[in-house]
């Protein structure tokens, strides 16, 4: 039952990675009001390689422990709380305790087309950095005509303990969306869909206790 559990859960570090682009062609809802302690959250676009398509970059420092913002981040059941359009998730395949191969379906804004996408997984726990490194398996998985399949993802989670006994967050991801997304649009709305997005997430996490988790 925990590895079960354990598969399920490492399944929302590819969520984070493909909802936050996707869903930037969206309407941006409504910012939730923070408390002071989790407002120290910066967000930007940086050129990737020859793309058109940017990469987005955030970054936030917490209190609570590295131990907690994994399992946070790892928790799909909370994903939906901060991210929307997941459609389907799952866990492909488990190669060892720290790569898994993931399948999930994201819903796309009318009129794109609903996409799916191929990840591998790879964690690498360290004494003070955990480090999520996250890319597109497309190839590992045969298509499905009824989706979009996007075939170039690169993400990362980088959970850092600082001097002063906090904890920095840094955040990575690109992707080309495939289909006839226009970049101008897809980036457009890259940098407000994320900071909604993690300011939902740092409240979370704030709220978050040990406790909660059993792995």
């Amino acid at each position: 039952m925990k590895k079960k559990h354990r598969n399920h859960a490492l399944a929302g570090y590819l969520l984070t990675a493909c909802s936050l682009l996707l869903t930037s062609c969206s309407t941006v809802p409504p910012q939730e009001k923070l408390s002071p302690s989790v407002n120290r959250l910066l967000v930007k676009l940086t050129k990737y390689k020859q793309s058109a398509f940017n990469q987005v970059e955030a970054k936030f420092v917490t209190h609570q422990s590295k131990a907690l913002v994994f399992r946070v981040l790892s928790d799909i059941k909370k994903t939906p709380q901060w991210l929307d359009k997941i459609n389907t998730l799952a866990v492909v395949a488990e190669y060892n305790h720290q790569q898994f191969l993931l399948r999930s379906i994201i819903e796309s804004p009318w009129p794109f087309q609903d996409r799916e996408i191929i990840t591998c997984v790879n964690n690498d726990f360290a004494k003070s950095v955990t480090t999520i490194n996250i890319f597109s398996c497309s190839e590992r998985i045969p298509m499905d005509p009824q989706y979009l399949r996007v075939s170039q993802l690169e993400s990362s989670w980088i959970i850092k303990d600082l001097p002063d006994s906090s904890v920095e967050v840094t955040y990575k991801t690109w992707m080309d969306p495939s289909g006839n997304v226009p970049a101008f649009i897809f980036n457009s709305q890259l940098l407000d869909t994320t900071k909604v997005s993690f300011k939902k997430l740092q409240v979370i996490i704030e709220k978050a206790s040990l406790t909660q988790y059993y792995y």
